[in-house]
């Protein structure tokens, strides 16, 4: 980066809490977010804000006009666009230091391990597909990359239940319980951190438009992916 006067103006704040050397090793970082849905939306914005030198977003899908409601990166004048494709332009315009790679793919077990080709210091896992969730945990467990899982936002309501921890601890959380039981069948057991709810899931309302998908309200995914972002950012500075 050319201007590091500016970067460290911009990130100012920042700076005041966990000092310049701190934040020198944020420039210095490399993180990797993989979905960019409403919990990986809001990490990435995290990520970005901090200060983070450069950033990886893997993401197949485009702005769809349900994502609205939860998703900071849809608005109106994104539907249709490629996710991967309006995180760019965001991350440019709030840090124009930024190095930001984009990776238009949709993981799958199949290409995990062609996803990290780069140096990579940190993982934020918030895709939702179960096989691809899998081997992507257990190609960062088994290749010792530090990373945060996010399991799942949909038809939680407590935003005081959201607890980071083990996922071999996790409770109440369905997707949580469903990747515990395939881990253990590939003999993974413990050290996967994971973010998630641990508080019984609401069902949807019966006069709703369509039962087939999980409903969602705005605050669950963003609480989840800033926590992720947190978890992240702390470990990137020592101070997990």
């Amino acid at each position: 980066m050319d201007s590091n006067n500016k970067y460290f103006e911009r990130f100012s704040r920042t700076s005041l809490l966990i000092g310049h050397d701190k934040l020198k090793k944020l420039l210095t970082s490399t993180v990797y977010i993989a979905g960019l849905g409403g919990v990986g939306g809001y990490a990435f914005e995290a990520i970005v804000r901090a200060g983070i030198g450069t950033v990886h977003v893997i993401d197949f899908d485009i702005v769809d006009i349900s994502n609205c409601n939860r998703q900071i990166l849809a608005s109106d004048s994104t539907v249709g666009m490629p996710k991967v494709d309006v995180a760019c332009h965001r991350a440019q315009d709030i840090n124009p230091d930024i190095i930001i790679h984009k990776h238009h793919i949709q993981i799958t077990p199949d290409n995990v391990e062609t996803l990290f080709q780069s140096h990579v210091d940190f993982v934020i896992d918030a895709i939702d597909d179960v096989a691809a969730k899998v081997a992507l945990i257990e190609y960062l467990h088994t290749h010792t990359i530090p990373f945060i899982s996010c399991m799942g936002a949909a038809r939680a309501f407590d935003p005081l239940s959201l607890r980071i921890s083990d996922i071999s601890k996790s409770q109440y959380c369905p997707l949580a319980r469903v990747i515990r039981k395939r881990l253990k069948e590939r003999e993974i057991y413990k050290g996967v951190p994971c973010v998630y709810f641990h508080e019984e899931r609401q069902s949807n309302r019966s006069d709703s438009v369509n039962m087939s998908l999980p409903g969602s309200l705005s605050y669950m995914p963003g609480i989840m992916g800033l926590a992720a972002a947190g978890f992240a950012i702390k470990h990137l500075i020592g101070n997990v």
